[in-house]
């Protein structure tokens, strides 16, 4: 599975119920999500650490901070 950044705690029960046996995720500064827990229960992740995936981010969290708030749960 590809994604562009970590995957939240949801999407991350998601790849062990499908056992998704590989993760390939495009950053993991501006979000960690569910990798820590998935690496112990088995799953290769490969982090990227791309610049555009973390810019892509950023700007979005910049432009929309409340929508972001709201799902990750900041605020």
């Amino acid at each position: 599975m590809v994604t562009t950044l970590a995957p939240c705690w949801y999407c991350s029960g998601l790849v062990r119920q499908f056992r998704i046996g590989t993760l390939i995720v495009g950053e993991s500064r501006t979000f960690a999500g569910g990798l820590d827990w998935l690496r112990e229960h088995g799953v290769e992740v490969i982090d990227l650490d791309s610049t555009e995936c973390r810019e892509l981010l950023e700007a979005f969290i910049a432009k929309h901070p409340e929508v972001w708030n709201e799902d990750i749960g900041e605020e």
